[in-house]
C-alpha cells in the first residue's frame, strides 16, 4: 500500500510546471486576442478611411455636378435672353418700318390722286429713288411700294413713262420687297450692270447684286469663299461707276473684317460713318450703329495685330475704339435694344482693357457683361484677365484668398466655354481681336472646336 501512494503523490514541482503551462496558454490566448483586436482595429480604421474617401469623392462629384448644372442653367438663361432680344429687334424693325411709312404717307396719298400718266410722271423720280434705296438698306414698305407700283402701272398704258433701265429697277425692287422671284430680281440687276449704257444704271445694278449676295453670304457666316468676296467685288463695281452709299460700305466692311483685312475694313467703316454724318444720305439708327461698331472693332484688331497705319499710335487708337463702341452701344439702346442687345456691343470693350493690360478693369467689365448673359468672347477676355491678374497677385505676394478667386474665375469660364457652340466662339475672328500671345489660350479654351477651326473664313 505504501508503494502505490508514493507513486501518485503530486509534488510542488508538478504544480508549478502545470501553472507555467497554463500561464503560457493564457499569454498565447491574450496575444492572439490582441492580434485579432489589432487586425479588427486596422480593418475598422481602413473601412472608415475608405468610406470617408468614397464619401468625399461623392461629395466632390455632387459639388461638380451642381456646378455643372448651374452653368447649364446660365447658358439656358442666356439663350432665353437672346430670344427676347431677337423678338425685341423684330419689333424695333417693325416700328422703324412704320415710321418710314408715315414719313412717305403724304407722297402716297398725292400719287393715288393723280388722274393721268402725265401727273404720275411727276413722281417718277420719287419712285426711282425709293427703288434704289431699297437695295441700299432702306427697304420698301407698304406705303412706298404703292408709289413704285402706281408708277409701274402708269407706264403700262403707253410705255412712254419709263425707260427699259428704269422699268427694270422699279420692277426688281417691287419683286424683291415681296419676295416673289429672286431669280427675276437677279436677272434684272445683272441686265442693268451688263447691258445698260448708263453708268448710273450700271452702278444700281451692281448695288442690287451686292445686296442679294450679302444676304447669301450673311446666311453662311460671311464666309469669304461663300459669297463675301462677290459682295466686295460688286460694291467696288458700284463705286467705280460713281455710287457710294453707307450700306454698301458697311457690307464691304463686314466682309473684309470677317476675312481678316482689318485695315481695309476700318477704312470702309470709317467712310460709311463719314457719309452718314455728312447728312447727304437718309441715315437710319441701324446704319449708324453698324458703322460705329465696325470702326471700333476694326481698330481693336489693328492694335492687336500691331498693324496701325503710319502716324497712328496704339493709345489714341484704343481711345477712339472705346468712344466708337460706346457710341454704337448708345445707339443700340436708343433703337430699343434690351440689355442683351447692348451687351453684344459692349462686350468688345473688354478687348481694349486686355490691350491696355488693365486686368482689374477687364475683370470688372466682363463681370458686368456676364451678369447679363454668358458670351463666348466676354468669357475668353475674363479668363485671360483672371490668368494675368493671378500672376500679378502672386508676384506682389497677395493673400491666398485673392489668388484662389482668380483660379475660380478661370475654372468657371473654362467650364462654360466648353459647353458653348463653336459658332458662338468663332475662334479665327476672336484671335484677331487679341494679341498673338493669347492664341494658344484661345485654342485651349475652345478645344472642343478643333474640328471647326477656321471654318468661318
Amino acid at each position: 500500500m505504501s508503494d502505490t501512494t508514493q507513486d501518485t503523490r503530486i509534488t510542488s514541482a508538478d504544480l508549478l510546471a502545470e501553472l507555467r503551462e497554463e500561464q503560457q496558454s493564457f499569454r498565447f490566448l491574450m496575444t492572439a486576442l490582441a492580434a485579432i483586436i489589432g487586425m479588427a482595429a486596422v480593418i475598422v480604421a481602413g473601412s472608415v478611411i475608405y468610406f470617408y474617401m468614397q464619401l468625399s469623392g461623392l461629395k466632390q462629384q455632387y459639388a461638380d455636378q451642381t456646378r455643372l448644372n448651374e452653368m447649364n442653367l446660365r447658358i439656358v438663361a442666356g439663350e432665353a435672353g437672346r430670344q427676347r432680344e431677337s423678338t425685341q429687334a423684330a419689333l424695333v424693325a417693325i416700328r422703324e418700318e412704320n415710321e418710314a411709312a408715315r414719313r412717305q404717307a403724304d407722297l402716297a396719298r398725292e400719287i393715288q390722286r393723280a388722274e393721268s400718266v402725265r401727273q404720275v410722271a411727276g413722281y417718277k423720280e420719287n419712285a426711282l429713288q425709293l427703288a434704289q434705296q431699297h437695295f441700299l438698306g432702306i427697304p420698301l414698305n407698304e406705303v412706298t411700294s404703292q408709289v413704285v407700283g402706281i408708277v409701274l402701272r402708269a407706264d403700262g398704258t403707253d410705255g412712254e413713262l419709263l425707260s427699259t433701265d428704269e422699268r427694270l429697277q422699279l420692277q426688281a425692287a417691287l419683286e424683291d420687297w415681296g419676295g416673289q422671284n429672286v431669280e427675276a430680281v437677279r436677272a434684272a440687276m445683272t441686265a442693268l450692270l451688263e447691258n445698260s449704257e448708263s453708268l448710273t444704271a450700271q452702278a444700281r445694278g451692281a448695288a442690287g447684286l451686292a445686296a442679294l449676295e450679302y444676304r447669301i453670304a450673311n446666311d453662311l457666316s460671311l464666309g469669304w469663299n461663300r459669297g463675301c468676296s462677290t459682295v466686295v467685288d460688286y460694291v467696288n463695281q458700284a463705286a467705280a461707276r460713281g455710287l457710294e452709299a453707307p450700306m454698301l460700305l458697311l457690307w464691304k466692311g463686314q466682309c473684309l473684317r470677317k476675312r481678316g483685312d482689318a485695315l481695309l475694313a476700318y477704312q470702309s467703316f470709317s467712310k460709311a460713318a463719314t457719309l452718314l454724318e455728312g447728312g447727304n444720305f437718309e441715315e437710319t439708327l441701324l446704319h449708324a450703329q453698324l458703322a460705329h461698331h465696325g470702326v471700333g472693332t476694326t481698330l481693336v484688331a489693328l492694335v492687336a495685330s500691331e498693324q496701325l497705319p503710319s502716324g497712328q499710335d496704339s493709345e489714341s487708337a484704343l481711345q477712339e475704339a472705346l468712344a466708337e463702341l460706346r457710341e454704337a452701344a448708345r445707339i443700340r439702346a436708343e433703337r430699343g435694344a434690351t440689355s442683351v442687345g447692348v451687351a453684344y456691343t459692349e462686350e468688345n470693350i473688354g478687348f481694349i482693357h486686355i490691350l491696355d493690360e488693365d486686368w482689374p478693369t477687364a475683370l470688372e467689365h466682363t463681370k458686368r457683361i456676364d451678369d447679363i448673359l454668358p458670351l463666348a468672347w466676354n468669357l475668353t477676355v475674363r479668363h485671360i484677365a483672371a490668368e494675368e491678374n493671378e500672376a500679378a497677385l502672386k508676384r506682389s505676394g497677395a493673400p491666398r484668398a485673392e489668388i484662389r478667386n482668380m483660379e475660380t474665375i478661370q475654372s468657371d469660364t473654362r467650364l462654360v466655354l466648353g459647353l458653348m457652340g463653336c459658332n458662338q466662339i468663332d475662334r479665327p475672328e476672336l484671335k484677331r481681336l487679341l494679341p498673338v500671345r493669347y492664341s494658344d489660350t484661345v485654342d485651349d479654351l475652345s478645344r472642343h472646336c478643333d474640328a471647326d477651326a477656321g471654318g468661318s473664313l
